[in-house]
Order: structure tokens, then sequence, then C-alpha cells
């Protein structure tokens, strides 16, 4: 599902949906379409233990509770909803994403991605959306991070700026990264939270 991307994923979640008979609620007007909005779409090639997305029902007093088990039934195993509930955030309130990268290096890099990540400065290409590329500092707003060996490899956790105001991809230095180092690895970027701006997770 990682190779999915974000516009396939909302057709894919607005039939799912449909195949479930839920009560949702429609746009009114000449196209009617499904409300529904995703706190904060996933890059393509990412995978994810942790999206939120927010639907509309026509009914208020419908058991939300039975909503995973109804969705799940109709889905595909690669795609599992875990909980269902009343919203307490909005999308704008997003406020970071906290990654786990995992490096197929042999345990190669984890102390010089360290000293990286640490040195406060990193000045990276980022494409403009007329083609063209600009330099932008990422170093200052990297909010956390650690690394650790795990089963013969490095595993990078690391939180992130994500949001409508500010979204940092973790690629965008980790090519910085891997072009100063001089080798580049293969890698898996699995987003495994979105918090809020109060520090807490997004719900």
């Amino acid at each position: 599902m990682r190779f999915i991307s974000h516009l396939d994923m909302t057709r894919f979640m607005s039939r799912t949906i449909r195949r479930a008979e839920l009560p949702v609620w429609y746009t009114e007007g000449f196209n009617p379409h499904l409300y529904m909005t995703f706190a904060l779409p996933l890059s393509l090639g990412f995978e994810s233990d942790y999206e939120v997305v927010d639907i509309r029902l026509l009914d208020d007093n419908y058991d939300i509770s039975t909503l995973p088990q109804k969705l799940n039934a109709v889905c595909p195993p690669y795609i599992t909803f875990l909980k269902a509930a009343e919203p307490i955030k909005k999308a704008g309130d997003v406020a970071a994403a906290e990654f786990v990268i995992t490096f197929d290096d042999g345990g190669e890099i984890g102390d010089s991605l360290s000293a990286f990540l640490s040195r406060g400065s990193i000045v990276v290409l980022k494409k403009t959306k007329k083609g063209g590329e600009k330099e932008i500092e990422v170093g200052d707003k990297i909010k956390s991070f650690e690394t650790e060996i795990l089963d013969g490899n490095t595993v990078l956790k690391i939180t992130l700026p994500a949001g409508s105001t500010e979204n940092l991809n973790p690629e965008l230095f980790l090519n910085k990264f891997f072009e100063e180092n001089g080798k580049y690895y293969c890698y898996k970027i699995n987003r495994t939270a979105i918090i809020d701006t109060g520090g807490k997770l997004f719900v």
C-alpha cells in the first residue's frame, strides 16, 4: 500500500465506505461527493501505523464503535481500521509527525547519521511548484531524534514538523546525508504517530 498515491487512497476509502453501507453525508449540488478529510496525507512510498480520516454520518445516534468492524469486513487485509471516535481536533491542529526509518546498512551509519542530525544547520535543495529548486534550512526544524541498532541495522526515530503551516519530508535530509556520506542505502519509512499542537497524539 505504500505505493498507492494519496489520490488513489481517497478513492479507495470512498469505495470501502460505500461497500460497508455506512449512512454517510454527501455534499449537496449537481455533483454530490462524500465528505471525507485526511488529517495528514501520506507521501508516496511511506508506510504508516497511524492514519486519521474524518467522515460525517447522517445519523447522530449511530453506534460509531461498530465502524471498524464494518469497514474491516469489506476491506483488504493490508488496511486495518482500529478505532472510531468523535473528532476532538481539526486537521489544522496537526503540528508534527513521528517516523521510524529503518536502513538496510548492517549498522554502518548509526554514528555518522547521529552526528549529521546533531550539527544544527542542514541546508537542502527543495523543488518548487514551478519546477525550480531553492535552498532551505531543515536542521533547526528537527524536533527530536534517536538512533539504535536493531536486528543488525540502523533505525532512526525522528519527530518532524507537519501540517498545513509547515511540513518536512524526511527524505529531504536523508538525500543530503547520503550525498555527503558518499554512499546510499535502501531504507523504509514508517509514520508511527501524528502529533497535535499540544504535543499529544492527534485524535
